[in-house]
């Protein structure tokens, strides 16, 4: 039996695995990782815009980040965030930023973009040798213009 799922119930199914997988990973502390190491942090998803009156969906987004990693507490503390973030076929250059995890399953990057300010929120849980991470669109956004929801990896170097 075959089942033809649209658009929306296909996003809405992925988003719900995805915190389900996020919630049984999460760990009560990320203290395995090092201080002073490099990072990269990969994501896709969708980023909707908040001033679109058409109604009309959303276009795929794409995070690809390097920077800095210090653990403190087991806490981590990312410095030093370039790379770029790509909305439907607009790519923006990622010129600087930090982020943080705090309480060991919670993440917010602040990062300044060509585009304006990208601000992403949401949950990271380890995940074999790494972190997973979601962002989620209540509290992620370019420049207040776009509603984003991303999944994917943090990966600290040794």
């Amino acid at each position: 039996m075959v089942v033809n799922l649209n658009t929306e119930v296909r996003k809405i199914v992925v988003v719900a695995l995805l915190v389900v997988v996020s919630v049984l990973a999460i760990q009560p502390s990320l203290a395995h990782a090092q201080t002073g190491q490099s990072v990269t942090i990969t994501a896709r998803g969708s980023a909707i815009s908040t001033t679109n009156t058409s109604g009309t969906g959303s276009s795929s987004a794409y995070l690809y980040l390097i920077g800095t990693a210090t653990v403190n507490s087991g806490n981590i503390s990312l410095t030093g965030m370039t790379g770029i973030f790509q909305i439907g076929p607009l790519f923006f250059t990622v010129t600087g930023g930090q982020g943080q995890t705090s309480g060991g399953t919670a993440i917010q990057l602040n990062l300044q973009t060509s585009g304006g300010s990208l601000v992403l929120q949401g949950t990271v849980a380890i995940s074999g040798e790494g972190y997973t991470i979601l962002f989620t669109p209540q509290q992620s956004n370019l420049a207040g213009q776009n509603s984003i929801w991303m999944y994917g990896n943090l990966w600290i170097h040794t």
